[in-house]
């Protein structure tokens, strides 16, 4: 998948709550452009969006015919997005697998990863607040197995990133979708034949390899051994 991201707002709201006292809110807003190619594009969400977080308001510019994946602990939840499809009027927008049946609009909430399957390529422009807050954590719990993910923070670079907080357990492994198949590379600090400093692996377990690098909107799969709270913090 190819994304052209960017950051490009910020805007900080300062209100008076009463007479007694000054208490200053910040809410960062931005917006990110994601290029997605025509088939599928593994993505996720890193903004409050809208009312409700939902796919039409994360993802305003898909066309009709995208398949919308999300992963349910041990497989996909299918939905299908055509403002005209299935036996339904018009103004009806997401289908079952069936592309026949009627359902409600899918919740992509901050942090969530999904796989967005496109019948052409299209830039979409999502704009949202960042979640958290300046000095705020924010904590995911994903469980053992695999969590399809994002970072919560809009940032790109190194998992070993200061922002992306990535202390997950040895052995976890990262999927990144590379367009056509899976990149995966093993997080251990002591493994493979090579000294314990070194803390990345390619998917033999053995070869040493640089840390994972994300983009702002990419998803990922994280395969954990075990239970792992994720908290990342904004400057």
């Amino acid at each position: 998948m190819k994304k052209t991201l960017l950051i490009a707002a910020a805007a900080l709201a300062a209100g008076i709550i009463s007479t007694q006292a000054q208490v200053y809110s910040q809410n960062i807003v931005g917006y990110a452009n994601l290029v997605l190619s025509a088939n599928y594009n593994m993505v996720a969400n890193q903004f409050n969006v809208g009312s409700s977080n939902g796919a039409s308001e994360v993802f305003p510019s898909i066309p009709d015919s995208t398949f919308l994946y999300r992963w349910n602990g041990s497989s996909y939840t299918v939905n299908i997005y055509d403002s005209g499809g299935g036996s339904t009027p018009p103004n009806q927008s997401w289908y079952m697998s069936d592309y026949n049946t009627p359902t409600n609009q899918p919740v992509i909430p901050p942090g969530q990863g999904c796989f967005l399957q496109l019948p052409f390529s299209v830039t979409n422009t999502v704009v949202g607040s960042v979640v958290p807050n300046p000095g705020a954590t924010n904590t995911a719990n994903l469980v053992a197995g695999y969590n399809m993910v994002g970072s919560i923070i809009p940032a790109g670079g190194s998992l070993t990133n200061s922002i992306f907080n990535f202390d997950a357990p040895d052995s976890t492994f990262v999927y990144a979708w590379n367009g056509s198949s899976f990149t995966i590379n093993i997080y251990d600090t002591g493994g493979g034949s090579t000294p314990p400093a070194q803390s990345w692996y390619m998917s033999d377990y053995n070869t040493p390899t640089n840390a994972p690098s994300l983009s702002v909107g990419q998803g990922v799969f994280f395969q954990l051994p075990g239970s792992w709270s994720w908290k990342q913090s904004l400057p």
